[in-house]
């Protein structure tokens, strides 16, 4: 049996109320009534809210670069690049749009944090960008007039977007991921 402990109930709820809520609507109390505690006890694991909501959003950004670059990974040495960025772009989607409350709340919180947390975080952001970049600019074609940085940026920020208005129905997370990818590697290409 998986031992629990204090501060990862706390995370848990956090992430959960996190995604849900935003920052700025998030309570201690919501928090600790999902960790089945009360509000003062959680000053015992962490110094503040926003310690809290730090170490979700490192949590969140460290699995979903995990699962994307495992996705990635995968595919054989020799597999075309574009077919690695399709990978990668369904494998971010998908993490997104799981039942994972950490990479949810990175992406509905981050806006809402303070100018000195949105640093730490981006510093912590360094592996997935890095993932990122390596996927976009192996796909480009040589000579091209496109920015990988900017493409890469644009990318990143339409995937991020999917958890705030998917709503499970009609369409899986594979297929807006599917989608996703053709928008994106559609103009891409043909841009380069």
């Amino acid at each position: 049996m998986e031992n629990v402990t204090g501060k990862d109930r706390i995370m848990d709820s956090a992430a959960k109320v996190l995604r849900a809520k935003g920052m700025m609507a998030t309570k201690l109390s919501e928090i600790a009534e999902g960790a089945g505690m009360l509000a003062p006890s959680l000053y015992y694991h962490f110094k503040s809210k926003d310690v809290i909501v730090e170490r979700v959003m490192f949590e969140g950004i460290y699995r979903n670069t995990r699962y994307i670059l495992a996705a990635v990974e995968g595919k054989n040495a020799g597999t075309d690049p574009v077919q690695r960025l399709r990978t990668g772009i369904r494998a971010h989607v998908e993490f997104l749009l799981s039942d994972d409350d950490y990479s949810s709340a990175v992406a509905r919180v981050f806006p809402e944090l303070p100018e000195a947390m949105k640093e730490r975080v981006l510093a912590a952001y360094a592996g997935f960008e890095n993932c990122w970049r390596d996927l976009v600019v192996a796909a480009l074609p040589k000579g091209g007039r496109i920015d990988p940085r900017v493409a890469r940026k644009f990318l990143v920020a339409m995937l991020d977007s999917a958890p705030m208005w998917y709503r499970r129905g009609k369409l899986k997370p594979a297929q807006i991921a599917d989608q996703a990818a053709d928008l994106f590697l559609s103009g891409y290409l043909a841009g380069g």
